[in-house]
């Protein structure tokens, strides 16, 4: 029986007929091949269909063991967890790539305690050396237990192997790793140690992160200015970092408008996560516009909140004084009737008094 999966790829039954072909020509029992077709099947989220390959195999490698336990584990669910592990504890020998494989397992479904053990049985009872795959396995689970001794066992030994000299991916897992354990000043002492040559996008925005996480706003801002100077472009994960909700964004495109700095203004506004992004900012954006007088990014500010919502007044009375102000009085008088069509609303004023 197939097991099948909403996120599987490719084409199942294409894969069946080839399964139906192999037998035919008599190559089941070529152990390169049947490896294959367990990979196939995994891949496709046919675990069923892979174990009983795997079972019928007249003989088997050690690659035929780790492809069938590192395809079940990254589906993520725990019957198939299980099941891997088992096969692992049958495993008649291991390699970096076994243990690797079940350890990201574990710690995929945050079971960091089992994970952790299994590394630590890894290295102490197996005497088996962990590669730089394996670190970046185990590191999630570190800081789900927030335990910051693990973090600095790791770092100690990917020092002592070289792993943090040549592989920018651990240094930037153990930024965040020790951030979420709570050491934020171990974050950044280690990140200050990275020449600025060797740190990428996500270096940067992993101690951004750090020091947000912290509430360190100020050092979160300074280290992004220092990211911009340096030539790392941020994307919208940072961004995210440093500005985590719609006020924040609201507070510094307002900013950056009154300081008459509209074409940055516009940027981050361009920036906003789609998820959270509304009229606000395009609002707050127009009234910087209409106070400075800018009016081709008036009528693209006024464009992008017609997409959004065409019915409020306000709207077409900032871009009709942005336009009069430079005396293109036409098109202000037609941009009114065009607001008296669609009936836009103005909100009344009103009075203390």
């Amino acid at each position: 029986m197939f097991r099948s999966r909403k996120s599987h790829l490719g084409q199942p039954n294409l894969g069946k007929q080839l399964h139906a072909v192999i037998v035919k020509v008599g190559f089941d029992s070529h152990v390169y091949v049947d490896t294959a077709l367990i990979n196939m099947y995994v891949s496709l989220g046919f675990s069923v269909a892979g174990t009983k390959v795997f079972y019928e195999m007249p003989e088997r490698n050690l690659v035929t063991w780790n492809v069938l336990i590192t395809g079940l584990v990254k589906w993520g669910e725990l019957d198939e967890l299980h099941f891997a592990r088992s096969l692992f504890e049958e495993m008649p020998c291991r390699t970096v790539v076994s243990w690797t494989g079940i350890i990201d397992g574990y710690t995929r479904m945050n079971r960091s305690d089992e994970a952790l053990a299994l590394f630590r049985r890894m290295v102490v009872c197996d005497f088996m050396e962990p590669c730089e795959i394996t670190i970046l396995a185990i590191l999630p689970a570190v800081w789900q237990t927030g335990d910051v001794k693990n973090c600095q066992l790791i770092h100690g030994y990917g020092e002592k192997k070289g792993f943090t000299v040549f592989d920018i991916r651990i240094s930037n897992c153990l930024i965040d790793t020790y951030a979420k354990c709570g050491c934020i000043g171990s974050a950044s002492r280690f990140f200050e140690e990275i020449s600025v040559e060797r740190r990428n996008l996500v270096s940067w925005t992993s101690i951004i992160s750090g020091f947000a996480m912290h509430g360190m706003g100020k050092e979160a801002v300074e280290k992004f200015e220092m990211m911009e100077r340096v030539g790392v472009r941020p994307n919208r994960v940072t961004y995210g970092q440093v500005l985590p909700d719609i006020k924040h964004y609201g507070c510094l495109v307002d900013m950056l408008g009154r300081a008459g700095r509209l074409e940055e203004a516009e940027k981050i506004a361009l920036e906003v996560p789609s998820e959270i992004t509304n009229d606000v900012i395009w609002r707050t954006l127009l009234g910087a516009c209409s106070f400075h007088g800018n009016v081709e990014m008036g009528e693209r500010v006024t464009r992008k909140i017609m997409e959004i919502e065409r019915g409020y007044g306000g709207d077409y009375v900032l871009m009709y004084n942005i336009l009069a102000g430079v005396g293109r009085f036409r098109e202000a008088e037609r941009l009114r009737k065009e607001m008296d069509e669609r009936n836009a609303l103005k909100v009344p004023g009103r009075s203390l008094v």
